[in-house]
Order: structure tokens, then C-alpha cells, then sequence
């Protein structure tokens, strides 16, 4: 989220997720009790951990560590992550302004000697049986260790990108390549789909999501032709500035790390909490095709296709999905500055 050029006029708000057509008969809190709200609306302009908590507990009596953990990690983020923002003296580039602007920036870099050296691991990763990854995972994915992580790192610095990303982070420091994987995508894939995994409904947003934890700033290298069939990615021009409910921005984000919400177990958890509580940042396939909402999205979606060039340097805080690929594979590095 930009503090300095804010969008609040979007249009969007997240759906509830116990609206979900596939969990309709599952049991949900339908009352109109917003004491809870109210403290945690308190607790939030205090920077109140315990009213936080307070909150929460008055809602949720089946305890769940894991996603109380997440509640109380993101209040406790997002609690001083605007005044912690601060310039990095780096001279404005191509990528900082594009990021600024738009929240991703297009690039087309010589990835010739990145390509021979990953070879192996891409072979490697293609000869993988299908399988249904457990929420968390995903279908073919390798590790890339230091070397890797190095060569990127020289890559980036070369084009100017850790100096855009950097100065548009305002994170007071230089970024740096800290993670990158290869991710192989397939049309057989199954990760996409483990938010509501056990559901059946699929929709033509599903696996659009907002990066739950900002103060980083990622890339996607395509390390081959990619097209409308080979699951591209795609973002929402200028979601990046869009501006939500505190509230939501802070339960949205745990329960997308705190809860897959792919059992009917782990919903009864979240279906404790009024229905402006009960979001999620991993929302596309919420979104119900043909809808309104659904609608404004997919015409503001710009799919990142070859013919833009092979990297584009992105802030996860704006709305994104990819990986869906339908009869084409996608061989691509994820990167992750911080």
C-alpha cells in the first residue's frame, strides 16, 4: 500500500467468505453483535495488542494458535509499518517510476547465461508425476541456493531494478535478492486451487490474492515464451494504491496465512466471525463469474505476456494471479527482494 499517492475510490470490497455458494449449508455467526469490532476498531488506533486480542476472543471460542498467531503478528506489523517508511537517497529510474505509477514495471533483460546454468533443475522439475500438493506447497518448485541468488542479485543491479524497487520501497535501506525458486507450472496443477480446496467451484479469478505482508518487493523471470495459454502472470495496474479498511487489511491478511480455509474444520473457525471479519486477501475465487465485481477486475487485469518483455519487477501489496496455465507449461524464477 502507498501512503504518498493513495487510490480510496476503487470500487472493491472483499467478499465474505462464507458466501461461497459451495459452503452455504456450513454453520456461520449471523448475529449483529459488534462489540468485538468495536474493540478491535479501538485497538487499532491505539496500537493495543491486548484490546486486539480482546477483539477477536470475543467472537472466536474455538481456539485456533495458528491463526490467532497470524492476528496478532499482522496487528502487530501493520501497527507501525507506515511510520516506519522512510526515502532511500537513490536517483528516480524507469522501474521506480512504473512502480510508483502502476505498481509493476516491464523489463526485457539477457537471461541467456541464467537459462543454460538452471537447465538441469528445469529437467529435474519436469519429471515430476502429477500430485495434489498439501495448501502451502506447490506442484514443482525448487530452491535456488546462493549462486543463483548472486547472479540475480548482479542481474538486477546491472538494470537498475534494486535501485528502482529500493527507492520506491521507502524501507530506509538497499534491497537485495533474498529468495529465489524456479516454479514450473503446468496445465495439471493443482496449487492454485488450495484456497477452498475442497471445494468444486472454480472461477475465473481464482488465485487472484494480495501478498499478505508488504516492506518487499518481488519479480517474475520468464525463462521462456509465455502466452495466454501458459498460465501468464497478470496484475491490476495501480491496486497498489489501493486504499481498504483497516480492519479488514489486518484479518484479511492472517487468515490468508493462518487458514487455507480447506476444510470444513478450519472454516468453523473462521465462520466464528461477523461476516466483515471473515475476508481473506487470497479472495479471486470468492468472485463469481459474471458478477459485478468480477466484472471490473477482469477489465482492469493486464496479463504479462513475452511480447512485454521477460521480467517484470511488481509490489505484491497490488491485486495479482498467475500460474494457471491451460495447455501450456510456464518455466519461470519467483524473486523476492527485501
Amino acid at each position: 500500500m502507498r501512503f504518498d499517492n493513495p487510490i480510496y475510490d476503487h470500487g472493491f470490497s472483499f467478499p465474505d467468505i462464507a458466501s461461497f455458494p459451495d459452503v452455504s449449508s456450513e454453520g456461520r455467526y449471523e448475529g449483529n453483535d459488534l462489540t468485538g469490532v468495536t474493540l478491535i476498531q479501538e485497538a487499532i488506533k491505539q496500537r493495543n495488542l491486548d484490546l486486539f486480542q480482546k477483539g477477536y476472543a470475543h467472537y472466536m471460542k474455538i481456539a485456533d494458535g495458528k491463526l490467532f498467531s497470524k492476528l496478532d503478528h499482522m496487528f502487530n506489523f501493520y501497527s507501525n509499518f507506515e511510520r516506519g517508511r522512510r526515502d532511500v537517497d537513490i536517483p528516480s529510474n524507469k522501474v521506480y517510476e512504473d512502480l510508483f505509477e502502476n505498481g509493476i514495471s516491464y523489463l526485457d533483460l539477457d537471461l541467456d547465461e541464467l537459462k543454460v546454468l538452471i537447465k538441469p533443475y528445469v529437467d529435474q522439475l519436469l519429471s515430476i508425476s502429477d500430485w495434489r500438493p498439501p495448501p502451502g506447497t506447490y506442484d514443482r518448485l525448487q530452491q535456488l541456493d546462493a549462486t543463483f541468488k548472486g547472479k540475480v542479485q548482479k542481474l538486477f543491479e546491472d538494470s537498475g531494478v534494486i535501485d528502482g524497487a529500493s527507492k520506491y520501497n521507502r524501507g530506509g535501506r538497499r534491497l537485495h535478492v533474498a529468495n529465489a525458486v524456479l516454479h514450473v507450472a503446468k496445465p495439471t496443477d493443482q496449487n492454485w486451487k488450495q484456497f477452498l480446496y475442497d471445494c468444486d467451484t472454480v472461477t475465473e479469478t481464482i488465485n487472484m490474492h494480495i501478498d499478505p505482508k508488504e516492506d518487499v518487493i518481488k519479480a517474475m523471470v520468464y525463462l521462456g515464451e509465455v502466452d495466454e495459454e501458459s498460465g501468464p502472470f497478470s496484475y491490476i495496474e495501480k491496486s497498489n494504491r489501493w486504499v481498504y479498511d483497516e480492519v479488514q487489511s489486518v484479518f484479511g491478511r492472517a487468515i490468508t496465512t493462518g487458514s487455507y480455509c480447506c476444510t470444513k474444520q478450519s472454516r468453523a473457525v473462521v465462520f466464528q466471525l461477523p461476516k466483515q471479519l471473515r475476508v481473506s486477501y487470497n479472495f479471486g475465487r470468492l468472485l463469481l463469474d459474471n458478477t459485478p465485481q468480477q466484472k471490473n477486475l477482469l477489465d482492469q487485469r493486464k496479463q504479462f505476456i513475452s511480447s512485454k518483455g521477460n521480467v517484470c519487477i511488481f509490489d505484491p501489496a497490488g491485486m495479482h494471479q498467475g500460474g494457471i496455465c491451460k495447455s501450456k507449461n510456464r518455466i519461470a524464477l519467483q524473486v523476492l527482494m527485501k
